[in-house]
């Protein structure tokens, strides 16, 4: 039997919240930039008793197994938004899977809707979240599975908030965090597809107030940044999160590993790519999947359709992937399978590696680059041959609101691995697509142009 227990600035919640913070807390945020100090939480629990929060406020919250600290939550409710903002809510893994963060999360918003009837006497308008980004390539791997993750919110009713959300530095010593996503539940029939701009902008200003202590958050480069962004439109759009990582029902992705699988994959191929400079025989197909790092799936509307209406075919490279083929066709075109099967492949890059600074396509020259464009690729301004002149195309991993800043000394080293990897060229420096490119592009430190 699991109870909660919420902490006050008493010596023996001080002593368990230190315990908590030693062990659980420490081994379940890995990023130290993404932790708060265990000064500063006793900090806020004695700033609340004084009344420095004044309408607002800060729970944290602990869930025990007897003694023992299986489960936790940090919040903070604020009243100029009217909404809440879960800084963490974490379950310990051998307590996960028996519904512990769904009783955890309900008694957390349970608490931010009492501040609110108590601030304002009516509901709470909804709930904010940070969350590791399952799209954003980071240097630490994850406590838990980023794309299970989203899934697990996604079934809370959270959503994504289509903005580019950074964390700013918590301490002069941390660094700001730009893996993360915001999430929101929305709790008013009015917010049920996007939330009003300026909610979310009052939000990220308060929560940086209260939350971290940023006494002027309009100083915070981070925040200009984001209110910039948030001052240009209305509402921002909610992404729904098992869409955002690909795993909704308008995909069924199958990895090829069988004879009939790849029979089939071959059939859609032969069908979507006539013969011409830009397609390989099937034999390379199955060259390619002898080897490790190389994916190829076939893509169904229903998993029970007999044929496959689309294939996708990637590497992932050392520090990012190339896609080879992608076709949609039949019932999975035009119904936004693209962004949800780029999703798919993202995640696998980042299975493989966390740091994956992107993906790199071939685009042939009587090919519609819009689908391309709208979901974030770049169009690279390089002279790029395979064998025949042809688009370079990049996308960073994630949602993309802004040019790559891909610098040429990043793009020379992924073409050599790409002619390493994908073409078999055994000393892809010398090779005329690289020596062109080498030859053409500025300096290493220096971004490569766009078309």
């Amino acid at each position: 039997m699991i109870t909660f227990r919420e902490l006050a600035d008493e010596p023996p919640d001080l002593t368990v919240l230190q315990a908590f913070y030693d062990t659980l807390y420490v081994t379940e945020f890995p990023d130290p930039d993404e932790r708060e100090s265990l000064a500063n939480m006793a900090d806020y629990l004695h700033r609340k008793k004084r009344g420095w929060y004044g309408r607002n406020s800060y729970h944290i919250v602990l869930g025990l197994a007897g003694d023992d600290v299986v489960a936790a939550s940090v919040c903070d409710y604020l009243a100029e938004s009217n909404t809440g903002v879960i800084e963490f809510l974490l379950v310990a893994p051998a307590g996960r899977g028996g519904g512990t963060g769904r009783r955890l999360l309900a008694h957390t918003e349970s608490l931010l809707d009492e501040d609110a009837r108590r601030a304002h006497g009516r509901p709470l308008d909804g709930v904010l979240a940070e969350m590791n980004d399952p799209l954003a390539t980071s240097a630490r791997t994850d406590n838990l599975d980023p794309v299970t993750r989203a899934l697990i919110w996604h079934r809370w009713g959270y959503r994504g908030l289509d903005f580019a959300y950074v964390q700013p530095a918590l301490s002069p010593d941390q660094e700001p965090v730009t893996n993360l996503i915001l999430i929101c539940k929305p709790l008013r029939s009015d917010w049920s597809t996007t939330v009003p701009a300026p909610v979310v902008a009052t939000t990220v200003h308060e929560y940086l107030r209260w939350a971290m202590r940023i006494d002027q958050p309009g100083d915070s480069v981070e925040f200009q940044v984001m209110a910039d962004t948030l001052a240009r439109t209305d509402q921002i759009t909610q992404l729904p999160l098992d869409r955002y990582v690909g795993r909704d029902e308008t995909l069924d992705v199958r990895p090829v590993h069988d004879e009939p699988e790849f029979a089939a994959a071959m059939r859609r191929y032969r069908t979507t790519f006539p013969p011409g400079p830009l397609t390989v025989p099937e034999t390379d197909f199955r060259l390619a999947l002898a080897e490790s790092g190389y994916h190829l799936w076939t893509l169904r509307r229903k998993p029970d359709d007999p044929e496959p209406d689309g294939i996708a075919s990637f590497f992932s490279l050392p520090d990012a992937g190339f896609v080879g083929y992608l076709a949609l066709t039949g019932p999975l075109h035009r119904i936004g399978a693209l962004r949800r099967l780029v999703a798919r492949i993202e995640t696998q890059l980042l299975a493989a590696r966390t740091m994956v600074r992107g993906w790199y396509a071939e685009i042939g020259a009587d090919v519609d680059i819009t689908p391309y464009q709208h979901i974030g690729c770049h169009e690279l301004a390089v002279d790029y041959r395979q064998p025949i002149p042809v688009r370079l195309v990049f996308k960073p991993t994630g949602r993309v609101y802004g040019p790559p800043r891909l610098t040429a000394g990043d793009l020379l080293t992924d073409i050599a691995n790409i002619l390493t990897t994908v073409y078999g060229i055994a000393d892809p420096n010398t090779h005329p697509t690289f020596t062109r490119l080498a030859d053409a592009l500025p300096e290493p430190t220096d971004l490569v142009p766009l078309r």
